[in-house]
């Protein structure tokens, strides 16, 4: 096998990889569905965006990163009780996504003005929260910006 058909294969499989489907969605339709709800959150469409993330719950109902779309929905309404109902779900804290949903919980925290809260979640996580360096990087913006 010559090295433009290794390079080839590779490139196959990193194409079948992005494709990949874990559940009804492969990852780029995933990823354009998290993006359409983050802006809907953002952009004042807050029903909008509680609707898409409540069907991709639906979708996928063993999936963390709906949870964490709608957590990020019921935050930027206030509803920060409902938001860590949803982040300290096991589906969330068991997935590769719990890292970035402890920094949705220290955003909250930080929104409710609870400071106890956020540091504590921060000093009992900040092992793991290291290794991700967006979730650590947020956590860290969070804490230098309390007053």
């Amino acid at each position: 096998m010559s090295a433009h058909d290794t390079h080839h294969k590779s490139h196959e499989n990193e194409k079948n990889q992005d494709n990949q489907k874990t559940g009804l969605l492969d990852k780029k339709d995933r990823q354009m569905f998290m993006e359409l709800g983050f802006t809907a959150s953002t952009n004042f469409l807050p029903w909008e965006a509680h609707s898409l993330f409540g069907q991709l719950m639906l979708a996928e109902p063993e999936e963390a990163y709906p949870r964490l779309g709608l957590a990020y929905c019921k935050i930027m309404g206030g509803q920060f009780e409902d938001a860590h109902k949803l982040l300290n779900n096991e589906i969330v804290l068991s997935s590769k996504l719990k890292d970035y949903g402890m920094a949705l919980r220290g955003l909250a925290f930080h929104l409710e003005k609870k400071n106890t809260e956020l540091h504590d979640l921060f000093n009992k996580n900040q092992e793991s929260l290291e290794s991700n360096h967006t979730a650590f990087g947020f956590f860290n913006i969070l804490l230098t910006s309390l007053p």
